[in-house]
């Protein structure tokens, strides 16, 4: 079986070429690389947009329209990202630290290498996505939506996740704690109740 995934062991962006603070981020090309961004915002509807070797600090990219983005080595820092929409996506080697992703959509997206730590994330859509070795630590995913997607190269430990929308087929070989197994298992229909005390009158 795979080991969950390590922060180290996905790929950091090259170094940027540019540093931008406070301006608009405007995709020429449709392309995003070997940039950082700080203060900076990214606004409207940008399908097949492709960023690489990109670093986003305390960037605004709130409902943004990304579908079908094709992304690696990216890392994005307190961000706002509540509402974006990366449905068709393709991320590989993302790290996303406290970021807020509050509602967003993730429909049919392939994911890889990727890890989300500190960050908002309730209420999101996943649904009918791939996992490849994805972490998500310290992370509320409470009301979010797994389904149809399998899950068995998802590392949940640390992450809140009452409330959590998975099919009981997806979740096998997922890792989580020993605390989340009551919720995991409520989120597939079951119910975890203790012995009776049967020999009391």
């Amino acid at each position: 079986m795979t080991e969950p995934l390590k922060q180290a062991e996905v790929e950091a962006p090259e170094e940027a070429e540019r540093s931008l603070t406070g301006v608009d981020i405007d995709p020429a090309s449709n392309e995003i690389k070997l940039h950082t961004f700080r203060t900076s915002r990214l606004i409207g509807s940008h399908p097949n947009l492709i960023a690489r070797d990109a670093t986003l600090e305390t960037c605004d990219l709130r409902n943004s329209a990304l579908m079908d983005l094709r992304a690696s080595r990216v890392v994005l820092r307190d961000c706002q990202l509540l509402g974006v929409d990366v449905s068709g996506a393709t991320l590989r080697d993302l790290v996303c630290i406290n970021c807020q992703i509050k509602l967003g959509r993730a429909f049919g997206v392939k994911f890889e290498r990727c890890w989300f730590e500190n960050c908002d994330l309730r209420e999101t859509e996943f649904e009918e996505s791939r996992f490849e070795r994805i972490a998500f630590r310290g992370c509320d995913l409470r009301q979010a939506r797994l389904l149809r997607s399998p899950l068995r190269h998802v590392d949940f430990r640390g992450s809140r996740v009452e409330g959590i929308a998975v099919g009981p087929e997806e979740l096998l070989g997922a890792v989580i704690t020993p605390d989340q197994a009551d919720t995991f298992a409520a989120a597939m229909g079951l119910r975890v109740l203790p012995m009776p005390d049967e020999t009391a009158g």
